[in-house]
């Protein structure tokens, strides 16, 4: 959608994305982000990790269990970038429907 500029106001000349093109990358963001959650079940992680290393050495844990955290770490940051763009989505979307609700 395409926003003619007014000069009283002080609003440029603008190309808005449709509510249904920004409603489409939500979806596809939480999808993202539900199966992120699903993976990351550190629960899960942790007890699949010592009933494969219990008959083993337990000083081999230390590195799959860092290497775990780091991996945590990442995904946690993921997330976080994730959470920033739905939220930066949520301000384009109140704003498209704005604009368009004031045409």
């Amino acid at each position: 959608m395409f926003v003619n500029a007014n000069v009283y106001e002080g609003i440029p000349a603008r190309l808005y994305r449709s509510p249904c093109e920004i409603r489409r990358d939500m979806l596809k963001i939480s999808k993202q982000i539900k199966e992120a959650d699903e993976m990351l079940s550190i629960h899960n992680i942790l007890m699949e990790m010592l009933s494969e290393c219990a008959v083993g050495e337990p000083e081999r844990w230390i590195p799959e269990l860092e290497e775990i955290v780091a991996e945590a770490r990442d995904s946690l940051d993921n997330m976080k970038r994730f959470n920033l763009a739905l939220s930066e989505l949520s301000c384009e979307l109140e704003e498209t429907l704005c604009r368009v609700g004031s045409h």
